[in-house]
């Protein structure tokens, strides 16, 4: 498996990002990751693939979006607008505390 982990340009390498959407469509991760650019929210991408190649099956096609703690609420505010605006087609997931534990424990666990 392949982990890709696209920094934005404000970027502090030394902030631990919490991860908060995570969605299967790479244009409306594109959609999300250019408002966080025009709002300057340091945030991080990190795609899931398999052999070199995009594949469809599980959390494989996952595309999952992180930001800095203190911008968490920020950007879940941008992200819920971009859905009821419907400039994103909403097929991507907020993740929640518990998903974040989990996140963690297994990123502590390799």
């Amino acid at each position: 498996m392949n982990r890709e982990a696209n920094p934005s340009p404000t970027t502090d390498p030394d902030v631990e990002f919490v991860p908060v959407f995570t969605t299967s469509n790479f244009a409306e991760m594109e959609i999300i990751t250019d408002i966080f650019e025009e709002e300057e929210i340091a945030y991080r991408v990190r795609k899931r693939q398999m052999a070199g190649f995009w594949t469809t099956i599980g959390e494989h096609d996952q595309i999952r979006l992180y930001v800095e703690p203190g911008k968490l609420d920020e950007a879940r505010s941008f992200i819920q607008q971009a859905l009821v605006d419907e400039a994103i087609p909403g097929d991507g997931n907020f993740i929640d505390e518990d998903q974040r534990k989990k996140i963690r424990k297994a990123k502590k666990d390799k």
